[in-house]
């Protein structure tokens, strides 16, 4: 392991940008649907299952000691048999389109404010939003890990703005259980994927190394603190606005005033470019470990398709997050269960500095994957 590279609050910071920004976007208009009471249900048992899942990568991780990203982890305790090399393959061109797909989506969303704040064509937005997001993950994790703590801490200054504005506004919150099975099978993916900062937990070992116990915090700890925001969020948006827009934070501007536009704009694009930040930094140090490109060539790789995509026609902002919640959960599903197992009996690190140790056991890694297997479900099927 590396010296570290990253502080506590930093490794959290990581962990909230890496999922938060999809969540908080997308989770109130499929909540709508549903209702809050479903909604308050689906995020504890969403917490409980993400945090799980990722806490066992955390142990993969020290059982391994090398400060491996995802893929080579795979590669090296389930893929790397005969037969099974070009699913390694598969497995990293999913993962690929998936982190692609979402990072549109993110570059999409962002330029969307950008243009209406300042009447700019949404593609020179498009490409001011892109320098700024992809120019951060340039110089690696530590710059990533210092901005994504200044952007958290703007997005948490600006729910709790957003919250209080609540107070004086006329309040509408239905509290009726309505919708159907697969609405709220959708909103456990989408809550699934707000939770998910999977990809981005080999920095946050990485950059707190040795100290294991210090990373499992700061992965439960980002993890909840997502949770509470995508909540907060949503019982706003629910109670404000009329109707719920994909985009939450739209809607809420739209209710609360002229003063929540200037809120909106800088909620929406700390939320996007800290999500934006982590992902791709997990994307490119990905293809470097895969293609040995070194990072800077990775860098490119990982960052201007998201940009391309959108010049070349992209689905809607909801879609792009389905599509890359789906492919993403499908290689967790295949591939998280037995790189654990795997890691357990042989890694050469027998006794780490943190381990799940009896919650390992197999009843809860059947649970793990049947949340993940739903989580594909929920945001692979129309709801």
């Amino acid at each position: 392991m590396s010296e570290p590279q990253l502080t506590p609050l930093r490794a959290t910071a990581l962990m909230i940008g890496a999922g938060v920004g999809a969540g908080i976007m997308a989770v109130p208009y499929l909540a709508e649907r549903v209702g809050p009471v479903p909604l308050a249900l689906i995020l504890v048992v969403a917490y409980a299952a993400a945090t799980f899942i990722h806490l066992m990568l955390v142990e993969v991780l020290l059982r391994t000691g090398q400060p491996l990203q995802v893929i080579e982890l795979m590669r090296l305790w389930v893929l790397d048999r005969p037969g099974r090399r070009p699913l390694l393959w598969l497995v990293f061109g999913l993962l690929t389109v998936a982190f692609m797909a979402a990072l549109a989506a993110y570059v999409a969303a962002e330029a969307e404010i950008v243009s209406e704040a300042t009447g700019l064509p949404e593609p020179v937005s498009q490409a001011l939003v892109y320098a700024v997001s992809a120019g951060v993950v340039f110089f690696g994790l530590r710059a990533v890990g210092v901005f994504a703590t200044v952007g958290v801490i703007a997005l948490l200054g600006c729910v709790v703005v957003l919250v209080a504005g609540t107070l004086g506004a006329p309040i509408d919150l239905d509290l009726g259980v309505r919708g159907s099975a697969l609405d709220g099978l959708a909103l456990f993916g989408m809550v699934m994927y707000g939770y998910y900062a999977f990809f981005s937990v080999p920095q946050v070992v990485k950059g707190l190394a040795p100290d294991g116990r210090a990373a499992a915090r700061a992965v439960a700890g980002g993890l909840a603190v997502n949770g509470l925001l995508i909540a907060l969020v949503a019982v706003v948006a629910l109670s404000v606005s009329d109707p719920v827009t994909e985009v939450a934070i739209v809607g809420i501007s739209d209710q609360l005033g002229p003063w929540a536009g200037g809120i909106g704009a800088i909620f929406i694009m700390a939320a996007l470019l800290t999500t934006y930040w982590a992902v791709s930094l997990a994307l490119a140090d990905i293809i470097d470990e895969r293609l040995s490109l070194g990072f800077r060539p990775a860098w490119l790789v990982a960052t201007v398709p998201s940009l391309l995509l959108l010049y070349l026609g992209a689905l809607g902002f909801l879609d792009w997050l389905q599509l890359a919640a789906g492919l993403t959960a499908i290689v967790i599903a295949l591939v998280t269960i037995p790189m654990y197992v795997n890691a357990r009996r042989h890694g050469p690190v027998t006794e780490p500095e943190w381990s799940l140790g009896r919650w390992g056991s197999r009843p809860m890694l059947a649970l793990a994957l049947l949340a993940t297997l739903l989580m594909a479900a929920g945001s692979l099927l129309e709801a």
